[in-house]
């Protein structure tokens, strides 16, 4: 449970960030290359606002019973390196 009595349920895994006033900082838990983009949400008593949705969300529902349901993309990053892509020019 987060602020204002919000339940937050992913179908993958997190981390949750709080500030004392109720903004949540949502963030994939994987351990690819560095932290992607947080999903950011507004909470108040009455509602929940949702301010920045990264690309790897594919759906947020906000029910009555203020509970927030959040939806990753099935393959969030398939990254591999084999060769650099940075030359130094000089």
């Amino acid at each position: 449970m987060v602020s204002h009595g919000w339940r937050v349920h992913s179908d993958h895994r997190v981390r949750i960030y709080q500030e004392s006033e109720g903004n949540l900082a949502i963030f994939l838990d994987m351990k690819e290359f560095g932290d992607p983009a947080p999903l950011l949400i507004d909470l108040t008593e009455q509602s929940a606002s949702i301010t920045s949705t990264p690309h790897l969300v594919e759906k947020i529902e906000v029910t009555l019973t203020k509970e927030i349901v959040i939806t990753w993309n099935a393959e969030p990053f398939q990254l591999s390196v084999t060769e650099g892509i940075y030359e130094d020019s000089e």
